[in-house]
């Protein structure tokens, strides 16, 4: 492994570089796993290392990077001295546990190959992964040292415990050293320092111990490969991340070991967050358009109020006018002696009457259409917001009937399964008559991705997918639970009858021919099936059918059983 601090160092001289985005993307993703290599050397650079993924997936600013930064080397620092000195009292311990067999080497055999021993050991240690190779060595010079003596045994197997080749396993426990037996002290304090050295290196020994790993990973590879398949087939992604989900799916297609799953897990996790923040942004955007729509929609209202709450007011206006020019009428009509002048009298305040009336006619024609333009700028809007509401309804359905589907095949995903189950169980716990369920898998499956490569899987799932779908009868549904393993429910069907449908399913699938690039691909199916019965929980039918299912699977294969 580099030295951390060149890495640090180089870090700072690039640091005036300008990056594209995807090259800015590739290099916060390199940083990314580098520091998940880097874990476990120290508590404080785990957590610095754990500030920087933070800030590097958060998009955070530079100014926080370059806060960090600092704080970064000197945990690096502060990691490699101590790697320094637990190397240098590894090889102290191992020059005391040499000098101790020098003094029991009477005879003399293995002084020449000690004094040089103790030369290398004298040579700085730069890496843990020269420590097996000295390990090997002494304990061959101790073998020889104590050839006869009857703790050889004993003193070998103390220092062979800690490295060992892959086919050997550690014992539960350690035998605990003699007290008086100096050499097996001197063992014991680097037994000591070598553990602590080994979890201090736990996360970059990945070359080291990719082969004692591996076994364990491969026990479970298929599993975990097949759901990554699964979840990455059922993401909703942006088109601008599509590339990025088909390169993981690819990664994984290819095989992954304990490294590589942590890093596809990385990503996995950045395509879902990504996917989640756009489908985010989306509503909160849509919220804040219904909100605008909203706001202007009440404006209009308060208008309208205003203007209805303006015509009363002229209203009333208008009749104090009236009203005191009546009077004045009756005044003039009690009071005048002139018969000439009453009527003039008259005709003025009569014309001012009729002059005022037709002014507030006129007020009243101007408000009520500005009313009406009101009410039907509310009519427009409110018609809009019903057309983007309907837009957005059909978005939802699409997206819902999508996060309900299966990308593959296009059958509804584990989803959707689960919740036509639901609706299948409450029907029939409403309702009673008769319900079947069926769990059905492909044979052989992996042995198909290992032969013909994962693109005729994917092709066999298909073909698969639409046969079944073909010969299943319209009541019937068929969802993908995942991986090579899909799911019936089958209402208003006895045993008998989904033992009759299911037998044609497996014939179908047996005698349908699969090709992939002009070579002809066998491929069965093994089904169980059962019935719901009365007290059963959902889980409690799944199990059954799978457990008949992988009966099926021990009976040879390529049949059908019951449960």
């Amino acid at each position: 492994m580099s030295d951390p601090r060149h890495l640090i160092s180089q870090t700072k001289q690039d640091a005036p570089v300008i990056c594209s985005t995807g090259q800015e993307e590739l290099l916060k993703r390199g940083l990314v796993r580098v520091s998940i290599a880097a874990d476990g050397l120290s508590p404080l650079l785990d957590r610095r290392l754990k500030e920087l993924r933070a800030a590097l997936r958060s998009d955070a600013p530079d100014h926080l990077l370059e806060d960090l930064l600092p704080e970064l080397e000197r945990a690096v620092l502060a990691a490699d001295t101590d790697r320094q000195d637990r190397l240098g009292q590894i090889s102290q311990s191992l020059k005391t546990l040499a000098r101790q067999l020098q003094i029991h080497d009477r005879s003399g055999k293995t002084a020449a190959a000690l004094r040089q021993l103790i030369k290398q050991i004298d040579e700085p240690l730069q890496h843990t992964g020269a420590l097996p190779a000295l390990l090997d060595e002494l304990t061959i010079i101790q073998g020889i040292a104590l050839d006869g003596s009857g703790g050889a045994s004993s003193r070998r197997g103390l220092l062979s415990r800690l490295f060992r080749t892959g086919g050997e396993e550690r014992p539960a426990t350690m035998e605990a050293p003699a007290p008086a037996d100096t050499d097996e002290t001197a063992a014991g304090a680097l037994i000591d320092h070598l553990a602590a050295a080994q979890l201090s290196q736990e996360s970059i020994r990945l070359s080291d111990n990719l082969t004692e790993a591996e076994p364990q990973y491969c026990n479970v590879a298929a599993h975990i490969e097949t759901i990554l398949l699964s979840l990455l087939g059922e993401l909703q992604v942006l088109d601008e991340q599509q590339q990025r989900c088909d390169r993981v799916r690819e990664q994984v297609q290819q095989g992954l070991n304990w490294y590589d799953l942590a890093a596809v897990l990385e990503e996995l996790s950045g395509l879902v967050l990504s996917s989640q923040k756009s489908r985010q942004a989306d509503f909160e955007l849509y919220l804040q358009q219904l909100d605008d729509r909203l706001a202007q929609f009440q404006g209009n209202l308060e208008e309208a109020q205003d203007v209805y709450a303006g015509s009363a007011e002229k209203g009333r206006s208008l009749e104090g006018v009236i009203r005191s020019q009546v009077e004045a009428l009756h005044v003039d009509v009690r009071e005048s002696f002139d018969l000439t002048l009453l009527k003039a009298n008259v005709e003025a305040k009569l014309d001012a009457l009729l002059s005022n009336v037709d002014q507030a006619r006129q007020a009243q024609d101007q408000r009520e259409e500005a009313v009406s333009a009101h009410l039907r700028t509310m009519v427009e809007r409110i018609q809009v917001m019903e057309v983007e509401a309907q837009t957005f309804r059909r978005h939802l359905d699409e997206q819902t009937k999508r996060a309900m589907l299966d990308n593959l095949t296009g059958l509804p995903n584990r989803a959707g399964l689960q919740k036509r189950m639901e609706e299948e169980f409450e029907r029939w716990q409403r309702y009673g008559g008769q319900l079947l369920m069926a769990v059905l898998d492909v044979d052989h499956f992996k042995a198909i991705n290992d032969n013909f490569g994962h693109l005729a899987g994917d092709k066999v799932l298909r073909l698969i997918a639409q046969q079944l779908s073909r010969r299943l009868r319209k009541m019937d549904f068929i969802g993908r639970f995942g991986g090579e393993e899909f799911v019936v429910l089958m209402p208003g069907t006895s045993m008998d009858q989904g033992a009759v449908v299911l037998e044609q399913l497996r014939q179908g699938i047996q005698e349908s021919p699969f090709h992939f690039k002009s070579q002809r691909v066998a491929v069965t199916i093994s089904l169980g099936y059962t019935e719901f019965q009365a007290g059963d929980s959902l889980d409690q039918v799944f199990d059954r059918a799978d457990q008949a299912m992988y009966r099926a699977k021990d009976q040879g294969r390529n049949r059908l059983s019951r449960a």
